[in-house]
């Protein structure tokens, strides 16, 4: 009886989702940074695009699920019990 795929392919195989696969702590630590970065950005001051770590849209977007006030976000802008507070709502933190 014939495989209903066919045989395997030949050759390369080249991923669905092309970019850098990071391990589960380390793409973490790094949307960590981005939500810290586009907090300050949101309330401190605006982070240049150059300047922006390349998880910068998707944390934002994090942010914006969070549904967090500006007064929280101000809060949250420097480390300390905030910004643990609302890394920890974001997943990013371990409890």
């Amino acid at each position: 009886m014939a495989d209903a795929f066919g045989p395997p392919p030949h050759g390369r195989i080249i991923p669905l989702t092309p970019g850098v696969s990071r391990a589960a702590g380390e793409r973490r630590a790094m949307l960590r940074e981005a939500v810290t970065q586009v907090v300050r950005h949101l309330v401190v001051r605006a982070v240049p695009v150059s300047q922006r770590v390349p998880a910068f849209e998707q944390a934002a977007g994090l942010l914006d699920e969070a549904g967090w006030g500006l007064g929280e976000l101000v809060a949250a802008a420097e480390a300390g019990p905030a910004q643990d507070t609302l890394l920890r709502t974001l997943g990013l933190l371990d409890a």
